[in-house]
This record gives C-alpha cells, structure tokens and sequence, in this order.
C-alpha cells in the first residue's frame, strides 16, 4: 500500500492540486460566460469528498471540489437529484444499517453544513406506482423547509428522443426555478437523473426564451489519458457495481478523428443532447459547439497528474480495495460474482501497464 509519508520522503507530487484549481475554476468561469441564462453543471463523482480521487491521485485534496465551489457559490443554486425507485426500493448506500432515506437526509444536511446553502431537490422517475411514495417523501422534506421537484419517468428514455424533447418528455417535468447564472447538479447515488435533470432545465429554460447551456463537471475517467491508464482501470473497478465501463468516445471520433476516453453512459446519452439542440436551443446558443460528449466536460486532472509506479500502485490499490468490497456484499447476499472477476481482470491489466 502507498502511504503518504513514503511520498513526502521522495519529495515527489504526483498530483498538482494547485494547479488543478486554478484550471477547473477557470474552465468553469468561461463556460458560464457562454451563456446568457444558466449553465445547469452536472457534477460527476462525490459532490463534496471525492476519497476515491485522493487514493488513486496521491497528492490530491479530498474537497479540491468544495474548496472551488466555496469560490463559486455567490452565484450558484445546487440542486440534488433522488431516484424515486431508490426510495421505494430502500436502496442500500453504503456497508452501514442505515436506510436510503436517512443516508439521503444525512448527505443534504452535509451540503448545508459544508457549503451553508440548502439545496433544492429534485425526484426523478417518478411515475404511478412510486407516486404515493414519492409524496411521503417529499411531504417530509417540506416540513424541514426544502424545496423538492418532480420530474416524470419516460418509457424508452434513450430510444424515443422525439418524444423526450417534446411537451410530453421534458414538457411535463416540474420546473425548477432559480435566477443564478451557475447551477450545480449533484445526486444521491447513480441513476439519479443528473444528466437529465440539466437537460430538462436546458430544455424548459429555451422554451421559456432563455438561452441557458449543460455542461459536465468530469471526474472519472480522465478524457486525455489512455483507455488502459491506471487511474481509468480503477475508476472502472469503482463503478463495476452499476455495470459502468470506460470506452472511446466514438461521438468524438467521429467529429475530430481524435481518440479520447469517455464513459458508456454518457456515450449512450449524448443523441438526446443532439436533439435537444436540433429542436430546440436557438442557433446562436455555445451549445451548437457540442460534437461529442468530451465536449460537454469540463475537466483539467489528465494536466495535472504525471504518470509513476506511484500513481499504479495506488490505483491497484483501490482496485483490490473495491474488490474487497465487492466480496463483503456478496457475504451479505447482496453483490454479484461478476463484479469481483471483474476487478480481478482489472488488477491483472494494471500490473502489466508499464
């Protein structure tokens, strides 16, 4: 295992917290300024502590994202996201007893604490057999004074893009009503509806007249390292419970002949992008620039971070940590097989990448 004091004893940083900052704020500041109304960031990893970035990334702050949204926040509303299935289904968050709805409560209340701004809320996929759910949920959430949102489950999401940027798609969503010029979209866990909630907005915003713009805040994987770097492999084994896996941006390819990684969610997602600005974001909109979904993200940690047996060491690290975790579920019932065989597969590639 890599520890901290080993590092410090080289007199080596492997990761450029400094200059991270300074990139990310920036990019932040600039896309902002491409739009006239908001620009709705989807936030992609933890919100607040990213551990994962810090284990794999030696050197990295944990709340390298608190401390530049600290800087952002006089012009920032946050808004996060909660799966209505998961609150029915009482979806497990973490190796604690501890139910969804608390977990949920527990992750808000920390925005509030870190940040000093009460989020708004937003469920999603809400349809009639989560309904009466959905509104116990949120009748509580209203008597601690928040404000929640519904957005609505559209059947064959990915397929029917037709439809999803029409009245009947993102047209009968709750709209959620801010006037800043940054919002920051975070969740409660995967499959929340980050992206489409930005979406959503982009899309209710425009038929409004108000020319506001999505962009992704990226984490993981790192667009400009190679598809078989450490760091990519072990975000990877982190996500291999909600069946994630990292391929070439073919969107990207496509446009520029350029290879670049992205993820197999936002690859599968970017045509509904496409139609929404086909449809309807006007012709002047930055948003037209979008030809691929590493044109969305906003993401400077490939500039920061050298390439080391330190950095490959920690990333396979992370990979026999998560598989461990992976075992602990499987004890409990809970995992499945092909999670572990996968981290497995993913430590083996690790070990032999120079």
């Amino acid at each position: 295992m890599i520890n901290q004091s080993d590092i410090i004893a080289h007199d080596v940083v492997w990761f450029d917290g400094d200059k991270y900052l300074t990139m990310q704020k920036k990019l932040i500041m600039e896309r902002i300024a491409r739009f006239p109304g908001s620009l709705y960031l989807e936030i992609g990893g933890k919100f607040l502590i990213d551990q994962h970035a810090s284990r794999v990334l030696p050197w990295f702050y944990p709340d390298m994202k608190k401390r530049i949204f600290n800087e952002l926040l006089d012009q920032a509303t946050i808004v996060f996201c909660i799966n209505a299935d998961d609150i029915v289904g009482n979806r497990q968050l973490s190796n604690e007893d501890i139910s969804y709805e608390l977990y949920v409560q527990q992750m808000i209340e920390d925005i509030v604490t870190e940040l000093g701004q009460k989020p708004l809320l937003v469920v999603n996929l809400v349809d009639d057999a989560n309904v009466s759910v959905v509104d116990a949920f949120i009748a509580w959430r209203e008597k601690k004074e928040y404000i929640v949102y519904k957005r609505y489950k559209i059947i064959n999401y990915l397929n029917e893009l037709e439809k999803v940027v029409s009245p009947d798609g993102f047209g009968r969503d709750e709209y959620i009503k801010t006037d800043k010029k940054l919002v920051l979209v975070t969740w409660a866990a995967s499959n929340s509806g980050k992206m489409s909630t930005c979406l959503g907005q982009v899309y209710l915003d425009n038929v409004r007249g108000i020319d506001s713009g999505y962009a992704k805040y990226e984490t993981f994987p790192i667009w400009n390292l190679p598809l078989r770097h450490p760091v990519n492999l072990a975000y990877e084994a982190a996500t291999a419970d909600i069946d994630d896996y990292n391929c070439i941006d073919s969107h990207h390819l496509q446009a520029y002949g350029q290879e670049v990684v992205n993820y197999n969610r936002d690859v599968e997602a970017f045509p509904i992008l496409l139609t929404l600005i086909k449809k309807i974001v006007g012709p002047d909109s930055y948003m037209h620039n979008y030809q691929s979904p590493t044109d969305m993200g906003l993401s400077s940690w490939g500039f920061c971070i050298r390439d080391s047996k330190v950095v490959r060491q920690a990333c396979y690290d992370e990979i026999l940590r998560r598989r461990e975790r992976y075992k602990q579920m499987m004890e409990r019932g809970e995992g499945q097989q092909k999670r572990i065989d996968a981290c497995d597969d993913l430590a083996c590639l690790c070990r032999t990448i120079g």
